[in-house]
Protein backbone atom coordinates (compact mmCIF):
# COMPACT_ATOMS: atom_id res chain seq x y z
CA UNK A 1 0.00 0.00 0.00
CA UNK A 2 1.36 3.63 -0.54
CA UNK A 3 -0.26 6.55 1.33
CA UNK A 4 -0.20 9.70 0.05
CA UNK A 5 -0.96 12.94 2.61
CA UNK A 6 -0.77 16.07 0.65
CA UNK A 7 1.41 18.15 3.07
CA UNK A 8 3.90 15.60 3.49
CA UNK A 9 5.48 16.19 0.26
CA UNK A 10 8.94 16.79 1.48
CA UNK A 11 8.66 13.41 3.56
CA UNK A 12 10.79 10.56 2.26
CA UNK A 13 9.05 7.57 0.62
CA UNK A 14 12.19 5.34 2.53
CA UNK A 15 14.56 6.55 5.05
CA UNK A 16 16.79 3.71 4.95
CA UNK A 17 18.12 3.98 8.41
CA UNK A 18 18.72 0.58 10.57
CA UNK A 19 16.77 2.18 13.06
CA UNK A 20 13.67 3.74 11.83
CA UNK A 21 12.50 6.84 13.87
CA UNK A 22 14.24 9.84 15.10
CA UNK A 23 14.39 11.43 18.46
CA UNK A 24 15.90 7.81 20.16
CA UNK A 25 18.56 9.36 21.71
CA UNK A 26 16.91 12.06 23.46
CA UNK A 27 16.10 11.77 27.00
CA UNK A 28 14.28 15.37 27.11
CA UNK A 29 11.49 13.80 24.83
CA UNK A 30 12.44 10.11 25.07
CA UNK A 31 12.31 9.40 28.85
CA UNK A 32 8.79 10.76 30.46
CA UNK A 33 9.14 8.29 33.24
CA UNK A 34 9.25 10.89 36.22
CA UNK A 35 7.32 13.91 34.18
CA UNK A 36 3.72 14.55 34.67
CA UNK A 37 1.06 13.50 32.13
CA UNK A 38 0.38 15.72 29.16
CA UNK A 39 -3.00 17.87 28.71
CA UNK A 40 -3.35 15.36 25.29
CA UNK A 41 -2.72 11.95 27.15
CA UNK A 42 -4.97 13.13 30.05
CA UNK A 43 -8.01 13.84 27.51
CA UNK A 44 -7.23 10.49 25.99
CA UNK A 45 -7.45 8.82 28.71
CA UNK A 46 -11.09 10.25 30.03
CA UNK A 47 -12.47 9.86 26.42
CA UNK A 48 -11.48 6.16 26.94
CA UNK A 49 -12.77 5.96 30.28
CA UNK A 50 -16.64 4.98 29.54
CA UNK A 51 -14.81 2.79 27.00
CA UNK A 52 -12.65 0.25 28.99
CA UNK A 53 -14.29 -2.77 30.41
CA UNK A 54 -12.80 -5.56 32.52
CA UNK A 55 -11.39 -7.98 30.15
CA UNK A 56 -10.29 -5.57 27.54
CA UNK A 57 -6.87 -5.49 26.35
CA UNK A 58 -4.94 -2.41 25.69
CA UNK A 59 -1.86 -1.76 23.78
CA UNK A 60 -0.33 1.62 24.83
CA UNK A 61 2.55 2.51 22.71
CA UNK A 62 5.18 5.36 24.29
CA UNK A 63 3.76 3.91 28.08
CA UNK A 64 5.67 7.52 29.66
CA UNK A 65 4.72 7.63 33.29
CA UNK A 66 2.39 4.46 33.04
CA UNK A 67 -0.09 7.04 34.07
CA UNK A 68 -2.65 4.87 31.65
CA UNK A 69 -2.06 1.53 33.74
CA UNK A 70 -2.18 3.25 37.00
CA UNK A 71 -5.58 4.64 35.98
CA UNK A 72 -6.74 1.38 35.46
CA UNK A 73 -4.76 -0.84 36.94
CA UNK A 74 -7.84 -1.94 39.20
CA UNK A 75 -10.32 -2.87 36.22
CA UNK A 76 -8.76 -6.19 35.28
CA UNK A 77 -7.54 -5.34 32.25
CA UNK A 78 -4.49 -6.75 30.06
CA UNK A 79 -2.20 -3.83 28.89
CA UNK A 80 1.08 -3.88 27.09
CA UNK A 81 3.46 -0.87 27.22
CA UNK A 82 5.79 -0.38 24.56
CA UNK A 83 8.68 2.24 24.70
CA UNK A 84 12.18 2.93 23.34
CA UNK A 85 13.63 3.65 26.49
CA UNK A 86 14.87 2.24 29.23
CA UNK A 87 13.87 4.27 31.99
CA UNK A 88 10.34 4.38 31.33
CA UNK A 89 10.08 0.17 30.92
CA UNK A 90 12.04 0.67 34.38
CA UNK A 91 9.83 2.41 36.05
CA UNK A 92 6.38 0.82 34.27
CA UNK A 93 8.11 -2.86 35.82
CA UNK A 94 8.90 -1.44 39.33
CA UNK A 95 4.81 -0.26 39.59
CA UNK A 96 4.06 -3.90 39.43
CA UNK A 97 0.63 -3.71 38.45
CA UNK A 98 -1.31 -6.38 37.86
CA UNK A 99 -2.37 -7.34 34.02
CA UNK A 100 0.49 -4.93 32.75
CA UNK A 101 3.47 -5.62 31.18
CA UNK A 102 6.02 -3.42 29.80
CA UNK A 103 8.68 -4.17 26.88
CA UNK A 104 11.10 -2.12 24.31
CA UNK A 105 9.70 -1.84 20.75
CA UNK A 106 10.14 0.67 18.02
CA UNK A 107 6.39 1.09 16.47
CA UNK A 108 8.37 1.92 13.07
CA UNK A 109 9.93 -1.77 12.62
CA UNK A 110 9.57 -5.23 12.60
CA UNK A 111 9.43 -5.09 16.44
CA UNK A 112 5.50 -4.99 16.44
CA UNK A 113 5.74 -8.58 14.61
CA UNK A 114 6.34 -10.13 17.59
CA UNK A 115 3.57 -8.74 19.82
CA UNK A 116 0.57 -10.91 19.72
CA UNK A 117 -2.75 -9.75 19.70
CA UNK A 118 -5.76 -8.85 19.31
CA UNK A 119 -5.70 -5.69 21.37
CA UNK A 120 -9.43 -3.68 22.13
CA UNK A 121 -7.33 -0.64 21.71
CA UNK A 122 -4.05 0.67 20.75
CA UNK A 123 -3.11 3.67 22.50
CA UNK A 124 -0.97 6.39 20.85
CA UNK A 125 -0.84 9.97 21.45
CA UNK A 126 2.25 10.51 18.44
CA UNK A 127 1.60 7.76 15.43
CA UNK A 128 3.99 10.02 13.49
CA UNK A 129 5.56 12.33 15.84
CA UNK A 130 9.08 10.59 15.38
CA UNK A 131 8.77 9.16 12.13
CA UNK A 132 11.59 9.14 9.38
CA UNK A 133 10.05 8.49 6.40
CA UNK A 134 6.41 7.00 5.20
CA UNK A 135 7.60 3.27 4.64
CA UNK A 136 8.13 3.21 8.23
CA UNK A 137 4.89 5.11 9.03
CA UNK A 138 2.95 2.76 6.78
CA UNK A 139 4.74 -0.39 8.61
CA UNK A 140 3.39 0.81 11.54
CA UNK A 141 -0.13 1.26 10.44
CA UNK A 142 0.03 -2.54 9.38
CA UNK A 143 0.97 -3.74 12.68
CA UNK A 144 -1.64 -1.48 13.92
CA UNK A 145 -4.41 -3.29 11.54
CA UNK A 146 -3.35 -6.56 12.65
CA UNK A 147 -2.59 -6.35 15.97
CA UNK A 148 -6.43 -4.40 16.42
CA UNK A 149 -9.83 -6.66 17.07
CA UNK A 150 -12.26 -5.84 14.75
CA UNK A 151 -14.00 -2.62 15.57
CA UNK A 152 -11.17 -2.12 17.84
CA UNK A 153 -10.20 1.06 18.19
CA UNK A 154 -6.37 3.13 18.05
CA UNK A 155 -7.18 6.03 19.87
CA UNK A 156 -4.63 9.42 19.77
CA UNK A 157 -5.53 12.87 20.23
CA UNK A 158 -5.27 16.27 17.93
CA UNK A 159 -2.34 17.72 19.74
CA UNK A 160 0.34 14.46 19.95
CA UNK A 161 -0.74 14.22 15.73
CA UNK A 162 0.06 17.62 15.38
CA UNK A 163 3.04 17.81 17.33
CA UNK A 164 6.78 16.80 15.63
CA UNK A 165 9.92 15.98 16.80
CA UNK A 166 12.14 19.21 16.20
CA UNK A 167 9.75 20.39 14.05
CA UNK A 168 10.00 17.80 10.91
CA UNK A 169 7.22 17.24 9.00
CA UNK A 170 5.43 14.37 9.50
CA UNK A 171 2.42 15.90 11.33
CA UNK A 172 -1.34 14.48 11.10
CA UNK A 173 -4.52 16.63 10.92
CA UNK A 174 -8.15 14.52 10.96
CA UNK A 175 -8.31 15.19 7.55
CA UNK A 176 -5.37 12.48 7.25
CA UNK A 177 -6.64 9.86 9.30
CA UNK A 178 -9.96 10.02 7.16
CA UNK A 179 -6.87 9.58 4.30
CA UNK A 180 -5.88 7.04 5.83
CA UNK A 181 -9.10 4.90 6.07
CA UNK A 182 -9.45 4.76 2.86
CA UNK A 183 -6.18 3.17 2.41
CA UNK A 184 -6.16 0.71 5.38
CA UNK A 185 -9.34 -1.17 6.73
CA UNK A 186 -10.19 2.04 9.41
CA UNK A 187 -12.78 4.09 9.40
CA UNK A 188 -12.85 7.17 11.48
CA UNK A 189 -14.25 8.33 14.82
CA UNK A 190 -14.14 11.70 17.03
CA UNK A 191 -14.64 10.47 20.59
CA UNK A 192 -14.27 14.21 21.39
CA UNK A 193 -13.40 17.56 20.10
CA UNK A 194 -9.72 16.59 20.06
CA UNK A 195 -9.70 12.60 20.64
CA UNK A 196 -10.21 10.75 17.55
CA UNK A 197 -10.25 6.80 16.89
CA UNK A 198 -9.39 4.75 13.71
CA UNK A 199 -11.58 2.11 14.02
CA UNK A 200 -10.56 -1.57 12.23
CA UNK A 201 -13.47 -2.37 10.08
CA UNK A 202 -12.96 -6.06 8.72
Amino acid sequence: MTLVLEQWQDVPQNCGRPIPGVGHQNPRVMDLSQRATTADQQRIELAMDALVSPGSRLLHIGVGNSSLALRWCDRDLAIIGLTVNEREMAHANDLQLNGYRTFLANKYSTDLDAISGPFDFIVDNNPASFGCCVEHFEKMLTNYARLLHPQGLMVTDRRGMYWCYENGPMRLRFEDLQTIAETYPFCVQRLTDDVFALQRTS
